[in-house]
């Protein structure tokens, strides 16, 4: 077995560890990588930047850090090209609009990626602007699912989960404002954890993208990935415009705790006119089944709120800032804001999110708001509300359709395929994808659990013996680097 085969299973703590024992150098790993990417990318199309000069200069850069107090020292990682920047690479946002704008500076997590030691070694690819939830935008053309050619990846960090699930990079940059960690983490195998709001850094790019909404993160091969990256990009940046309650030790600490016996609530019933699948509803339930085993008490609950009043606040929302974003780069950029240079479902959207009146947005998030504090006061009577991931099982590329499908169908089409997640960004609680077994066709289906606000540390130490007693790391998609 040559090192690409073996990087391509590792996850990141494993290979940082064969780095430290000089088993491999950065410069070997970072090889791998693109060793890794040149094997499975060009039947996936997850990677649309390869960043060969920008990794010698970090590896470069590598002699100032003592690889002793570095976890990640050395390891590869890609970057999802939407809100985080590094310095003097283009961050298009997959949108022709946008092609060549470029940021003379990292912004706060890049910074920290660097002081972290891990190497960026491209940029991957999503959905225009992040907003859906499949990755076929037209500026780069569809992701492809590993583990099955013409089907979703989902969104909007779909590139990064596709990476991670092939077996490009052991953990890749993501972002969550609906369920964009944790829908493409479903639909590809992998682990995905949203944080808590303000858990990790958005600026100085952003002070409130969407409202509040979106964390940042990552998606990874394993838990412990997941719980030391979260370490070393967590807490606020300045000026930052939320709070999140501070851990009480590491987390990748939390990883090896014992979580005790957890009160679940299971919800097969999604906030959404949207039908449950039979068989992401007999995985869900297998899952249900795994944790009584393991001595938690499941019950059978569903969190009273108007879900389908949160789903047309956040559709006015989101309008919103797409014509915020599109018109303001329209004047950097110097390019008209029309169907050459945006998909019709983001064109659409600006038009109704200018037509929008401020009193309807202020409204919008105090509906919002007020469901929130519905939703929370569940989890009075329990520690985790469990639910499927996505109500189905990744769809063919095409159902999502961003530059075809009329605007209210289009929203309507994500938000139901969203289902169960986006809940928890409104609500700024802690929620995770975990591997759940397959669908009657093949691919990948998550199961989803959300914590109480601040409490990420339930989620990794379930998560972590959920992947003891139901291992997911081998089972690997046709399409993986490691099969030569």
């Amino acid at each position: 077995m040559s090192f690409v085969e073996t990087y391509a299973t590792d996850d990141a703590v494993a290979l940082a560890a064969r780095i430290r024992a000089k088993e491999v150098s950065p410069r070997e790993a970072v090889a791998a990588a693109f060793a890794a990417i040149d094997r499975v990318d060009p039947a996936l199309n997850a990677v649309i930047m390869r960043m060969e000069a920008q990794a010698e200069e970090q590896l470069a850069a590598l002699d100032r850090l003592d690889p002793a107090a570095t976890p990640l020292y050395g390891v590869p990682v890609l970057l999802k090209d939407d809100c985080q920047s590094y310095a003097g690479v283009p961050s298009a946002n997959a949108s022709r609009l946008a092609a060549g704008f470029t940021r003379d500076y990292d912004t706060e997590i890049m910074a920290r990626y660097r002081k972290a030691g891990v190497i960026v070694v491209g940029k991957t690819n999503l959905p225009e602007y992040g907003s859906n939830a499949t990755t076929e935008p037209v500026a780069n053309g569809p992701t492809h699912n590993p583990w099955k050619h013409g089907f979703s990846v989902g969104g909007s960090s779909g590139g990064s989960s596709a990476a991670v699930a092939a077996g490009m990079v052991p953990i890749a940059y993501a972002n969550d404002g609906a369920g964009s960690i944790r829908c493409p983490a479903s639909s590809t195998g992998t682990f995905g954890l949203k944080p808590s709001r303000a858990r990790t850094p958005a600026g100085p790019v952003s002070w409130d993208l969407w409202g509040g909404l979106v964390s940042e993160h990552v998606v990874t091969r394993s838990v412990r990935d997941s719980a030391l990256m979260l370490d070393l990009t967590d807490g606020p940046d300045v000026g930052a415009p939320y709070f999140a309650p501070p851990k009480t030790r590491p987390w990748f600490e939390e990883v090896a705790a014992a979580p005790g016996r957890l009160k679940i609530a299971l919800s097969l019933t999604p906030p959404v006119p949207v039908e449950v699948t039979e068989d992401v509803r007999a995985a869900t339930l297998r899952m249900a089944k795994l944790l009584e085993e393991m001595g938690h008490e499941v019950v059978e609950a569903v969190p009273v709120y108007d879900g389908e009043a949160v789903a047309e606040a956040l559709k006015l929302m989101v309008c919103a800032y797409d014509a915020a974003q599109v018109d303001d780069l329209s004047k950097i950029m110097g390019r008209p804001v029309d169907r050459s240079t945006v998909e019709g479902g983001i064109l659409a959207a600006a038009e109704r999110g200018r037509a929008t009146p401020a009193p309807a947005l202020l409204d919008a998030r105090g509906r919002m708001g007020a469901e929130a504090r519905r939703f929370c006061r569940f989890f009075g009577d329990y520690d985790l509300l469990m639910t499927p991931t996505l109500p189905q099982a990744p769809m063919a590329h095409g159902y999502l359709d961003s530059d075809g499908l009329d605007l209210d169908v289009y929203l309507a089409r994500v938000l139901g395929h969203l289902g169960f997640t986006h809940i928890a960004n409104v609500t700024g609680q802690p929620a995770m994808s975990v591997p759940g077994g397959f669908s009657d066709g093949g691919l990948p289906v998550g199961v989803q659990f959300i914590a109480r606000p601040g409490d990420e540390a339930t989620l990794f130490r379930l998560a972590a013996r959920i992947e003891e007693a139901a291992p997911w790391a081998q089972h690997l998609p046709p399409v993986h680097a490691s099969r030569g």
